[in-house]
């Protein structure tokens, strides 16, 4: 084996082997080991020596182009080079997966620049912003596929059929109608086409809540003499004690905790509104723990790290919650097993014991108690208070029992 081809195979000797650190089957790794073989047939055909990101893409874009792959395919090989990329730089690249697959079309590309800029001006999150571009790169390539180029041959019919293909509805219609509204004013398209769009409205699912019992049995199956094992066991206590989101435990930086006078403080990121909280002795212990007896030295700013000492994936947190639902074997039944969930768990408790939802509403983060409105159907002994006797029978009713 020559020096160019022992690095290629290394790499993935050495990411195989990240993937099992990360849990992926041995079935996983087969499926894995495929798709890095064609990278590098394809690294070799172009000389490459070392990979980068820029290659994974380009052989993306390649594999793309040279063969008739359905979407499920295509979408396994983003996967494959979003975590080599992962892999490489301890960065999490999520928002790059498929980019080549939903790139606009070029007749409508720029109009749709402009829109997503106005979305940027109005103050949008970029995660948001993100969302609308794929979702109306979807409805465009839509048009394109049945002949419309043109934002001058855009109709309803087309609007339509783009709808009826949409795995989202709701969100397909939401986002269209903003888009349309732009397009209108701006005098691109003759009429705001989206307004033949149905409201799409999906029954709000009841949250998925675990008992005192279930979640003391997720948190007791944590390995705490391990320095991975210290590490989720305090990403759970925040999630399910203080109910923070995922994406600020990941977030935590050491200026965020104030140890001496017990709080935790930080902007969230969903939301942008700064949050307080007291940092109860259960939580700081933990925290305490891991920090000074199980986090990688480093100069890295976030409390809770990867083994590579990285910052965690936006999924990461959620994939610690379910590592140790699995593990405790708790019955699941339909519900939800991510890190939402002990916050669910979180909220639902604080509702069952009395506390007003303006206090829940605060603790969660949020700025209106109407987002926390259903966690009032989990509150079952509450509810039983609020029950009426039933009326006796009357009149014709009561006359139609005595005959029965």
């Amino acid at each position: 084996m020559n020096e160019k081809n022992s690095y290629w195979y290394q790499l993935k000797d050495d990411f195989i082997d990240f993937l099992r650190e990360k849990g992926y089957s041995k079935s996983s790794f087969t499926h894995y080991r495929g798709q890095i073989d064609f990278l590098i047939r394809y690294a070799n055909a172009l000389g490459y020596t070392e990979y980068s990101p820029e290659i994974g893409q380009a052989f993306l874009e390649s594999e793309a182009r040279l063969r008739e792959w359905n979407p499920k395919a295509l979408s396994f090989k983003a996967t494959v080079i979003r975590r080599l990329d992962e892999y490489i730089n301890g960065r999490n690249y999520t928002f790059a997966r498929l980019r080549i697959f939903y790139q606009c079309p070029e007749g409508f590309e720029s109009v749709l620049e402009a829109f997503l800029q106005t979305l940027r001006d109005e103050g949008y999150k970029e995660i948001t912003i993100r969302q609308y571009h794929t979702q109306l790169v979807k409805m465009l390539r839509c048009f394109s596929e049945n002949g419309i180029t043109s934002w001058e041959a855009v109709n309803a019919d087309c609007v339509q059929q783009a709808f009826g293909k949409s795995a989202n509805r709701a969100i397909f219609a939401t986002y269209a109608r903003k888009f349309f509204a732009y397009l209108v004013e701006q005098g691109i398209t003759a009429a705001n086409y989206s307004g033949i769009l149905p409201t799409v409205r999906y029954p709000q699912r009841v949250p998925s809540v675990y008992t005192y019992e279930e979640v003391e049995k997720l948190l007791s199956c944590v390995d705490r003499n391990t320095p991975m094992g210290k590490r989720d066991y305090a990403v759970l206590l925040l999630a399910v004690r203080l109910g923070m989101r995922a994406s600020d435990i990941r977030l935590i930086c050491f200026p965020n905790i104030d140890f001496k006078n017990r709080k935790i403080s930080y902007v969230q990121f969903k939301t942008g509104v700064p949050q307080t909280l007291s940092l109860l002795p259960e939580v700081e212990e933990a925290v305490r723990d891991y920090v000074e007896n199980g986090r990688p030295e480093t100069d890295e700013p976030y409390i809770f790290l990867t083994y590579r000492k990285t910052q965690l994936s936006r999924s990461a947190v959620s994939l610690i919650a379910d590592k140790y639902f699995k593990q405790a074997g708790i019955d699941l039944g339909d519900r939800h097993h991510g890190s939402h969930s002990l916050r669910m768990t979180f909220a639902s408790e604080l509702v069952a014991e009395d506390v007003p939802f303006e206090a829940v509403s605060r603790l969660l983060g949020h700025e209106d108690n109407v987002s926390i409105s259903h966690y009032v159907a989990l509150a079952t002994e509450s509810l039983r208070s609020c029950a009426l006797p039933v009326p006796g029978a009357t009149g014709k009713f009561a006359d139609y029992l005595k005959e029965e």
